[in-house]
């Protein structure tokens, strides 16, 4: 990848939706200048949120920005039906890119990307959570047991792009940054519930970690990682916050509990809210990821593969296929 820039590097921004304000902060407090945005032909979506957030130049088209030298690096953060073609554009521009996520809803329809590590990578921002990384150390001293959480809303009558698209297009955060912490993992098996309606899997990683992921949808719960390993237990609930336990700390019965209750000691906390310089958590640090991309030809060990993001979506399939 030859176009390397030293400062004032331009980050243009494909999409107009809910996540691209995420993106322009972060970007900027990343150092980039952001002075090109694109959506839809006729968007007025991209010109209300270029004049929002102050970014000079709304293109005609996708196409005419990611063709122009107008950028040094470049977001696409439209609808993932869009990006396999941008993708393509932008990948015979030789110039960094971050995609957002699931890129595509099968390993199959990525496979042309995988690769491309040098100039692209998949923005997975959990992954740069603090609590992520406490994570990680946590499942580095040895083999856990875990349940993965992930009670996405759907549709009642569910088919596999109408009402499972939630689970091809959120839920693979979770899928991803599961194999992120522990390492590549297998479905063993699989088992549908029908009413209420939702899915738990058997899981084995590679690191011999087994577990499950639990698709409860629909239900009032958070997302979650729980990780065993006695005699601690490790929790990411939500997924930014990390909480460690040892112990239990004994409760007494009182007038208002007549039993005796035992509950986790809390010994350690790491939260990723706030985000540094006020911007979504996880966010500005694959920025300055991209930044890193721009200026030295280097990402942030991290960041996502294309191979990350086609395997977290071949796990979604394979967990909401009929």
């Amino acid at each position: 990848m030859e176009h390397l820039v030293t400062s004032s590097p331009v980050a243009a921004v494909i999409g107009a939706g809910a996540i691209a304000p995420f993106h322009i902060a972060a970007l900027r407090a990343a150092g980039f200048e952001v002075s090109h945005i694109a959506a839809r032909a006729g968007s007025k979506r991209a010109t209300e949120l270029a004049s929002r957030h102050g970014v000079k130049q709304v293109w005609p088209s996708a196409t005419e920005l990611i063709a122009s030298d107008a950028w040094d690096a470049i977001v696409l953060a439209s609808s993932t039906e869009s990006i396999p073609e941008l993708l393509r554009l932008v990948l015979r521009q030789q110039r960094p890119c971050l995609v957002e996520k699931p890129v595509g809803f099968t390993a199959a329809a990525m496979a042309e990307f995988v690769g491309n590590d040098e100039q692209v990578r998949v923005a997975y921002n959990r992954r740069f959570y603090s609590a992520t990384t406490a994570a990680s150390e946590f499942a580095a001293t040895g083999r856990c047991i875990f349940r993965l959480e992930l009670p996405d809303s759907i549709e009642p009558v569910a088919s596999e792009m109408s009402g499972l698209r939630a689970v091809r297009e959120n839920s693979v955060h979770g899928l991803d940054l599961l194999g992120h912490i522990l390492g590549r993992y297998k479905v063993e098996a699989r088992f549908d519930i029908s009413e209420p309606r939702g899915r738990l899997a058997v899981v084995t990683t590679e690191a011999g970690h087994v577990g499950t992921i639990v698709l409860n949808w629909n239900c009032p719960a958070n997302f979650s990682l729980v990780l065993d390993r006695s005699p601690r237990r490790f929790e990411l609930k939500p997924f930014e916050l990390g909480s460690t336990f040892e112990g239990m700390e004994v409760i007494e019965p009182s007038d208002d509990m007549p039993v005796r209750r035992y509950v986790p000691k809390l010994v350690h906390q790491v939260s990723s809210f706030p985000g540094p310089d006020g911007v979504k958590p996880g966010f500005l640090q694959q920025a300055q990821s991209l930044m890193s991309a721009v200026q030295r030809g280097e990402w942030d060990s991290r960041s996502a593969t294309l191979d990350d993001a086609a395997f977290a979506a071949d796990v979604a399939r394979v967990l909401t296929s009929d």
